[in-house]
């Protein structure tokens, strides 16, 4: 995670020149990790019975523009919601209090406007923390919102689609103690991040959201059943202050592209 000021701007400025979002310094999301059933029977087990029928654990990490781990968390019951899990997390607690990103803010159309965060609608709606729009029904500038916090979110299921393309131990069902899963789970990351590091890309059939035949990126939804990642309930919009951000953000955006000819 970005510790100076000058970090935390370089982080922004990738964001915004690979992913076309500015301000912002990470995704945020959660994957599943299949395990076999934990000790204590069905009933005791329950807790790591998740959404698509099988036991895990949920790692929760957070990635910069280039597909690096900044932060991450292994251990929660796969039947955990994500806002529940993200909230339990000292660096929630940190960021909320203002006590771990250097201090940035900008006015922007007349928006105070901070580090932001990038999740989906199973998260929090904070000023620090952008989420999609999910009314019933949505404005053209909406949905255009959505579009651009859809594409520079694909950066998860990047990172996770090399993680788990590269160490298929993530993949299958895991035989080990969940603590032990945990501690691999995290070792993993660090050695993705490394490779990162030392720019060694890999085979790219490990690429799990890339198609081995086509060559072509797998359709979203495909993607994120293949590495189990998390799907959870919405937490609806309650945040005045990051309702004016967003709304900054959508309209900043939409008049991008009608500056480039329309949408």
């Amino acid at each position: 995670m970005p510790e100076t000021l000058e970090e935390l701007k370089d982080n922004m400025t990738s964001f915004d020149e690979l992913w076309q979002f500015p301000y912002s310094f990470g995704a945020v999301d959660g994957c599943h990790i299949p395990v076999k059933c934990p000790k204590g029977g069905l009933e005791s087990a329950k807790e790591y019975h998740n959404f698509k029928n099988f036991y895990s654990i949920v790692i929760m990490a957070i990635v910069d523009a280039n597909k690096r781990f900044t932060w991450a968390s292994s251990g929660y019951p796969g039947n955990s919601h994500d806002a529940i899990i993200f909230q339990s997390t000292s660096l929630f607690s940190k960021i909320s209090n203002g006590n771990f990103l250097p201090a940035y803010c900008k006015k922007d159309g007349g928006v105070d406007i901070y580090p932001v965060l990038l999740g989906d609608s199973a998260f929090p709606f904070l000023p620090w923390l952008m989420k999609p729009y999910s009314y019933a029904i949505l404005t053209k500038e909406q949905r255009y919102f959505n579009y651009r916090l859809s594409r520079a979110r694909m950066v998860v299921e990047g990172a996770f689609g090399q993680l788990k393309g590269r160490w298929r131990i993530l993949l299958r069902k895991n035989e080990c103690h969940t603590d032990t899963l945990k501690s691999m789970s995290l070792a993993c990351i660090i050695l993705h991040n490394v490779c990162i590091d030392l720019e060694d890309q890999g085979n790219r059939g490990w690429d799990l959201t890339v198609d081995e035949t086509t060559q072509k990126r797998r359709p979203r939804e495909v993607v994120r059943n293949m590495l189990h990642m998390t799907k959870c309930r919405k937490i609806p919009d309650s945040s005045r202050k990051a309702t004016q951000i967003r709304d900054n953000f959508k309209n900043k955006f939409w008049n991008e592209t009608l500056g480039k000819g329309g949408y």
